[in-house]
């Protein structure tokens, strides 16, 4: 009980000061010099004039959905998302040529043959010459491409 009559005061102290603050009034005077005098209490023997304090106006509106601002936002997001897609997707696509490079090597390598079709749909064997011109070429592809 005794700490919720404390808080009590706490805030009631809190209020009286925060309202206190808000109800001021600033006092503005020239001297004999010509220096201006600002202060929250008003001078007997100066003629003193009462200012009041402009509202801030420059506080962060809050962002709606029709805003130029979200909607650049949203734009932008959206461009980004479409690129990592696409770059995703050429990933994929080397990946794929990559492993078919290599299954291709793994062929070579192993002996095994390779044949081009002819039109007429003959199978046409490749010689010693042709596997290892060819595994050249899968090599040099495969390094520049995959690695």
């Amino acid at each position: 009980m005794k700490k919720r009559q404390q808080l009590s005061l706490v805030i009631l102290i809190a209020g009286i000061t925060f309202t206190g603050n808000a109800l001021s009034k600033i006092y503005t005077w020239t001297d004999e010099n010509g220096k201006v005098h600002f202060s929250d209490k008003p001078v007997i023997n100066q003629k003193a004039a009462t200012i009041k304090p402009k509202v801030n106006t420059n506080i962060a509106k809050t962002v709606t959905s029709d805003s130029q601002w979200q909607q650049n936002y949203l734009k932008t997001k959206a461009e980004k998302a479409e690129k990592a897609k696409e770059n995703a997707e050429q990933k994929r696509k080397k990946q794929i040529f990559c492993n078919v490079l290599k299954s291709k090597l793994a062929t070579l390598e192993h002996g095994g043959r390779f044949y081009s079709m002819s039109p007429e749909g003959e199978q046409s064997y490749y010689s010693d010459e042709q596997l290892k011109a060819k595994h050249q070429k899968l090599t040099k592809a495969y390094k520049k491409s995959c690695r």
